[in-house]
């Protein structure tokens, strides 16, 4: 397949030009000659690819598939990527199924129906239906690794190494492990509530500066937010200052002074050994503390680094020496405040002064009074409330490096091996007080004021995960006994936000399912202690990963700013067959605290049983069960650790099925009475298949069959059979992990370049991951440039 360009299009006529991404002479092409498209999706500027076949001496197009976009304006309804030839492709570990909208309750509904909906549980006093005990048999088709929370080591460097799951000295699989697992599938196809949902806001590292960052300080923090003094140098500075201009209007100037605080390359840890940090080097004088008040020598002739200006810092004081700073020609004195946030990023070399240029008089600090109302500013208590939420947000990513430097003993400066640091503010329990020096955003895509410790600032969506379910209520976690989802009232339920003032309400329902550990069987020995591969946390501001556009479809131009933009659905990790060795294995110089080594990790073949007791289940329930427990033939389960490399894929067999006859159980004293006898194996497995058929008959009455089995398409492609000769592994630049040369991040970083200069600057489409049951094409390498890598 070729690559091209729509260059002309004439509607009336029916055929257009395609010019080719190599140059070449411009195709002609018909519209009644397409593949994967019709002609109303064609306009001048789309992205094609496309086949020749020569007639005539003249080449015309006789397959042509669509793969730009079908909106010229917006970019948007990007496909899915495919393939131009025999170029190396991969699948991505994990995709997402869909999950269903509100189904349509009406007096035609069931009481099957509507116990496959929302609705009270029933009560624990009383026996009203079905209960009894499932044996289950796991098999593992690919090496499994459950991790135990004893026998931990921590090595050099904080490398941690796991031993597997034992109970009372053996092997095992912990029950709440298997419960988690059955419960994500029995949501999945019950359409439940999402169990484990974060439905905070997502926040983004800008690019660049945003326009409207004002530096300020707090004066005051009170119950309706928060008073402010701005510190904006960019304002009223003196005239004798000359500006760079650049297409008619200035660059850029900066809000705030910079002041050199270390050595340009004291954090480049590309030098071997790495240049070590010099104290003596410091240009802020040993004592000045970040927020502290301070003099400081101002040079009027601007710094410019081709992208913005910014005043320049001659020299610092503390207050008790202002009287040894004095001005000259071309310096100016001031007081401000001294924004010191540490050695947080490679190569830093600058620190900030937050100053006014009619602060030039007294030492001391100003009042709220005394302050004019050009540089006098309040928030509200949600914007307070937003910028402490964002402070334990870094506390929560960074709090392990902090623990390590604590265990060190290391304080600022500190050596070149522990940089960077992380930033000053970056404390337990740290809130937003009176004196902190932040940057202040009066306008946001959040819709509220926006406070940031830092320059570059990591500025919230527009949406939160929560706002984009807000027409799919029934996703969101149950929140009322009498009208619960399946999967609550059959795995159990807590409120998630329990009402303190009202203690009559009910806010837990024990669930009616029980599992016990799986005990270990057999198996086929062990791997080698093995160091894993560096596995990452979820990154969900990959959008084009987790997002649909509005309708439902992948989108490359979707974000959380984006209205009616919808999460994809439920996260799987992909069954990859057998694991690959060399994807799985740690592939750096030696381990380190980014990854992990297992010991006793299981070859495929072991095998365990476990039981399930289950009490009080509609049969509709306990079809939904069986079938969660079961999966459908040549489908997985996925368990443990490491499933993105491929671990953890795992048979799940119903070996026992038995329910108990209650009446005959209270009537007598005997061990087994109340269970049934005589059963065949035959006998079970009627009865087995009969009840997961009546869910699936239910639950395509209830959601609509095409609805219902477009999740089973999902479920199909992810945990069945993965597509021949195509391998699976994280996005990256390079064929073979390379994580010295070429870390993965360079491919979202080559990605979103072509998301934000697609197609005016980039010839190459944006990638977006498919929708589960569409995803065998696989993806391209991408470059950290936005080029393919060949």
């Amino acid at each position: 397949m070729l690559r091209g360009t729509i260059k002309r299009w004439f509607p009336d006529k029916g055929m257009g030009y395609i010019t080719p991404v190599d140059g070449s002479e411009d195709v002609k092409f018909y519209g009644d000659n397409l593949a994967g498209a019709s002609p109303a999706q064609i306009f001048e500027g789309a992205t094609v690819e496309y086949e020749l076949r020569r007639r005539a001496r003249k080449p015309t197009t006789y397959r042509f598939s669509l793969i730009g976009v079908a909106d010229s304006k917006s970019n948007r309804n990007l496909e899915s990527y495919k393939r131009t030839s025999d170029e190396y492709v991969f699948l991505n570990p994990y995709n997402f199924v869909r999950y269903l909208a509100r189904p349509d309750i009406d007096e035609n509904t069931t009481n099957e129906q509507q116990l496959l909906w929302r609705c009270l549980p029933p009560p624990h006093d009383r026996y009203v239906g079905l209960s009894g005990q499932i044996t289950c048999e796991i098999e593992n088709v690919t090496p499994l690794f459950v991790s135990d929370s004893h026998a931990m080591h921590k090595g050099e460097k904080n490398h941690y190494g796991y031993r597997f799951f034992e109970y009372d000295g053996k092997l095992a699989l912990p029950a709440s492990s298997l419960r988690g697992m059955i419960r994500s599938i029995f949501e999945t196809v019950t359409n439940s509530c999402m169990g484990v949902f974060d439905e905070g806001r997502l926040d983004l590292r800008e690019g660049r500066l945003p326009k409207d960052l004002v530096p300020a300080r707090v004066l005051e923090v009170n119950e309706n937010g928060a008073k402010l003094e701005l510190l904006d140098c960019s304002e009223g500075y003196p005239g004798s200052v000359k500006r760079y201009w650049r297409k008619g209007s200035p660059v850029d100037l900066m809000k705030a002074a910079s002041v050199s605080a270390y050595e340009e390359r004291v954090l480049d840890t590309r030098e071997d050994p790495p240049i070590p940090f010099d104290p003596t080097r410091n240009k802020i004088l040993q004592g000045i503390q970040d927020g502290d008040r301070v003099a400081a020598l101002i040079a009027l002739q601007l710094v410019n680094n081709k992208l913005y200006e910014y005043f320049n810092v001659v020299e610092v004081a503390p207050l008790s020496r202002h009287n040894k700073l004095h001005e000259y020609k071309g310096v100016k004195k001031v007081f401000g405040y001294a924004h010191i946030t540490g050695p947080n990023i490679e190569r830093k070399h600058l620190e900030r002064i937050f100053f006014r240029w009619d602060d030039n008089t007294s030492p001391e600090p100003a009042n709220w009074q005394d302050l004019s109302k050009q540089v006098r500013e309040e928030v509200d208590v949600k914007s307070v409330q937003e910028y402490n939420q964002h402070l334990a947000e870094y506390w929560a990513r960074n709090r392990s490096q902090i623990q390590k430097l604590n265990d060190k003993g290391d304080t600022w400066p500190i050596d070149a091996e522990s940089l960077p640091h992380p930033s000053t503010f970056i404390q337990e329990e740290r809130r937003l007080r009176e004196g902190d020096l932040v940057y202040y955003i009066p306008r946001s895509k959040a819709g509220f004021a926006l406070l940031r410790p830092v320059l570059l600032p990591r500025l919230p969506y527009k949406y939160s995960r929560a706002d984009l379910l807000s027409g799919q209520k029934h996703l969101e976690h149950c929140t009322a006994l009498d009208n619960l989802c399946p999967a609550c009232r059959t795995f159990g339920w807590v409120h998630p936000d329990p009402p303190e003032d009202s203690p009559e309400i009910v806010t837990a329902y024990a669930g009616r399912v029980r599992f016990s550990h799986a005990h270990h069987l057999s198996d086929e020995g062990t791997l080698d202690i093995t160091p894993l591969a560096i596995l990452s946390t979820p990154k969900p501001t990959t959008t084009q990963f987790y997002l649909f556009n509005e309708k439902g479809e992948p989108d490359a131009k979707v974000d959380y700013n984006t209205p009616n933009a919808q999460l994809r659905g439920r996260k799987v990790y992909r069954h990859q067959g057998e694991a690959n060795p060399t994807e799985y294995t740690y592939q750096g110089k030696e381990p380190s605290d980014q990854n992990r080594t297992v010991r006793n990790a299981l070859k495929p073949g072991a095998k365990f049983e476990f039981t399930v007791d289950f009490e009080n289940l509609m049969p509709v329930e306990l079809g939904a069960l069986l079938y969660a427990l079961e999966l459908e033939e040549g489908l997985v389960h996925r368990l443990g650790y490491a499933k993105p490399l491929g671990f953890g894929s795992i048979k799940v067999h119903v070996a026992s099925f038995k329910t108990l006859d209650w009446v005959a159980r209270l009537a007598s004293i005997k061990a087994d009475a109340g269970w049934p006898q005589g059963e065949t194996t035959l006998d079970i497995r009627q009865r087995i298949d009969q009840l997961k058929a009546n869910f699936l008959t239910q639950v395509r009455i209830l959601y609509g069959v095409d609805s219902f089995d477009s999740v089973l398409a999902d479920l199909r492609a992810l945990l069945g059979p993965p597509p021949e000769n195509i391998p699976i592994h994280y996005p990256r630049p390079q064929e073979n992990l390379d994580i010295e040369n070429h870390p993965q991040f360079e491919w979202f970083v080559g990605n979103k370049r072509r998301v934000e200069n697609y197609p005016k600057k980039i010839e190459y489409p944006p990638v977006v991951l498919p929708k589960a049951d569409k995803d065998r094409e696989g993806l391209p390498l991408i470059g950290a440039d936005g080029k393919p890598v060949s």
